[in-house]
């Protein structure tokens, strides 16, 4: 992905305003939120169908509106992104109404895809897709344990639409959070899921990624939280010299810095050990660095940051679980 016009310290404190409303509360009113109603909400960079899509928001996700033209909403998403959705893919809330949908039981989809039917029956009505990584509230009953029947839970959408999504599909997303290791192995296996998926600008689900697309999409799925664009994921973490790289870590390609002009990123790619890298390139593959492979990628990395070990100490990487878009802090 290209970088922005904002770098991303200007993005990061373009965020900092909805993370100190979940945290210290603000006035009613003040400001306005919203929930992703689809399963991959498409991020335009103007407010219109023929703009260049800059991102995906998934299912669930909670985002702060700051603008609207028409049917568009510009919003700005827990990356952070800031861009315009059609109305439609989102469910408006006030202050206390996100606060509450995030305090709310949920349940994360973990398989690659799956549906929301309108009865337990996967013959049924669908009423929705779900992809890896969207949220949906629980359905409970009276004594607050969820609705099941069968082989199927009950769930809501964001909007409230109730249905039923297969058991095996979906986890709990409290407790799934709790079990995010940070294993470099578990970073490799959830990548090798993506092997196959066509490249897509802007893409950050299963269904079509771009090169950090991929490795947010994969680091979400191991409870962290990273930067959208290549040039934000390379300034976070801590820095790898090239011999000294391990599973896991992030490679940057691009062009390096000269006397008059300055480093460009323009790629990244997961490690995956014994000179092997996976990223989104036509589609994600895996490439190797040794020129003397019949699968070189054809290009160097020009530095390497290692995100394992840095979730939560002041290195630019948050954990789902210290979001205060996912949990109540």
């Amino acid at each position: 992905m290209k970088k922005r016009s904002l770098c991303i310290t200007a993005a990061i404190l373009l965020l900092l305003p909805s993370y100190s409303a979940f945290s210290q509360g603000l006035p009613e009113g003040d400001r306005r939120f919203a929930v992703v109603e689809f399963s991959t909400n498409f991020m335009r960079e103007e407010p219109e169908y023929e703009a260049e899509n800059g991102d995906q928001a998934l299912m669930g996700t909670v985002v702060e509106i700051i603008d609207e033209k028409s049917y568009w909403r510009r919003i700005v998403s827990p990356e952070p992104y800031t861009a315009w959705v059609n109305e439609m893919g989102l469910v408006e809330m006030d202050r206390a109404e996100a606060e509450a949908y995030i305090a709310a039981a949920k349940y994360i989809c973990t398989a690659d895809f799956t549906h929301v039917f309108a009865v337990p029956d996967d013959g049924g009505e669908r009423i929705s897709d779900l992809v890896m990584g969207c949220l949906v509230r629980k359905k409970l009953d009276s004594r607050g344990n969820p609705v099941r029947r069968g082989k199927y839970l009950a769930v809501l959408l964001p909007s409230g639409k109730e249905g039923w999504v297969l058991k095996k599909k979906v986890s709990d997303f409290s407790e799934w959070t709790a079990s995010r290791k940070m294993r470099a192995e578990d970073i490799s296996e959830c990548a090798m899921r993506f092997l196959g998926v066509p490249y897509m600008w802007g893409g950050t689900s299963i269904k079509h990624v771009d090169c950090s697309g991929l490795s947010r999409c994969v680091f979400f799925m191991n409870g962290i939280l990273l930067p959208r664009n290549a040039s934000q994921q390379a300034k976070v973490g801590e820095e790898v010299p090239m011999d000294r790289l391990e599973e896991g870590d992030l490679l940057f390609f691009g062009t390096p810095a000269s006397a008059d002009r300055k480093e460009r990123i323009s790629h990244v790619g997961i490690y995956l050990g014994d000179s092997l890298y996976i990223h989104s390139s036509q589609v994600v593959r895996i490439n190797s660095l040794n020129e003397e492979d019949e699968n070189y990628g054809g290009r160097k990395p020009i530095r390497a940051r290692r995100i394992l070990g840095h979730v939560d100490d002041g290195n630019g990487i948050v954990s789902i679980s210290n979001s205060p878009y996912y949990f109540a802090q």
